[in-house]
């Protein structure tokens, strides 16, 4: 199963990478020790399913991966490299290792802090790309500065990711409070503006979930809707159809909103679960076969 989107962007590839658009700032290198850092987290993050059991990873390999992705950051502050792949680490560790609450709500703030902290230093960039302040910039307005730089690209993403699993962890009143839902619309339209493809259609599969999970509140989630959550999770598969969570989310939402399509969500989870596990993506893949076991026995039930 070749997944080549999801992995790292290799250190040595976005030290050369370029602004490709008008306006863009070329992508700016990382320090030495940085660099070197970075270097280290990505090998440690390829054994991160050392010792896993299906679906759980042990925390051990995740923290080393960690802890390279932090010092990396404090080498060069100012490195979307590094916030990046802390927030993809830190998303590992919350769900992949832990299912005490408590724990999740910790380590979910803190990518959500870090996502928060990405977007300043992305708004920071940009002003000086721009030369004027865009400090009160969304995401999406942000693009036209940001094209060509995978690393803002990976940060949007991410810190969509997080904050998702931060509005699990608290709750829809915490959520609502931060405005959540809006700040992941936002930095998913981001990335799907950038790349539609990045990380097996990532943009495409965070949004439509979002639209498939978020209630619809009048002047405050009113723009939620089946039809987008549908849409975006199709492309989703459209744009990677081997990937196990876009299948998974496409299943679920079919299930849910379209009484005809049940017998094909269903055939698509059996499918999904008959299915061998990518070695890249062992604890995540095997994650999604046993939620895709688990939503099947709970729709057998009457």
């Amino acid at each position: 199963m070749t997944r080549s989107v999801r992995g790292p962007v290799p250190v040595s590839v976005a030290l050369l990478v370029s602004g490709a658009a008008v306006g863009a700032a070329p992508a700016r290198a990382e320090t030495p020790g940085a660099a070197a850092a970075l270097e280290e987290g990505d090998r440690l993050w390829a054994g991160r399913a050392e010792g896993a059991k299906g679906g759980t990873a042990l925390e051990a390999p995740i923290e080393a991966c960690l802890a390279s992705y932090r010092r990396a950051l404090s080498s060069d502050p100012t490195s979307l490299a590094a916030r990046w792949r802390l927030m993809r680490a830190l998303y590992f560790k919350g769900e992949y290792t832990t299912s005490d609450l408590e724990r999740k709500k910790a380590i979910f703030e803190e990518g959500k802090r870090v996502g928060e902290d990405a977007l300043a230093e992305i708004r920071r960039q940009a002003s000086a790309t721009a030369g004027r302040s865009l400090s009160d910039a969304t995401p999406p307005q942000l693009v036209p500065f940001v094209k060509g730089r995978p690393d803002a690209l990976a940060s949007f993403l991410w810190a969509a990711v997080d904050w998702g699993k931060w509005s699990l962890a608290f709750g829809k009143m915490a959520a609502v409070k931060q405005g959540a839902a809006g700040k992941i619309r936002d930095y998913c339209e981001a990335a799907i503006a950038l790349d539609p493809a990045f990380d097996d259609a990532g943009g495409h599969r965070v949004l439509g979930r979002l639209h498939h999970q978020t209630p619809a509140v009048p002047f405050l989630t009113g723009w939620a809707s089946r039809e987008k959550a549908l849409s975006n999770l199709r492309r989703a598969v459209e744009l990677a159809p081997r990937h196990f969570i876009n299948r998974l989310y496409l299943a679920e939402a079919l299930y849910d909103y379209e009484k005809a399509s049940r017998g094909e969500a269903r055939a698509m989870l059996q499918a999904l679960i008959a299915d061998t596990p990518a070695a890249e993506w062992a604890v995540e893949d095997a994650r999604a076969q046993e939620d895709a076991r688990a939503l099947l026995a709970s729709w057998a039930r009457p």
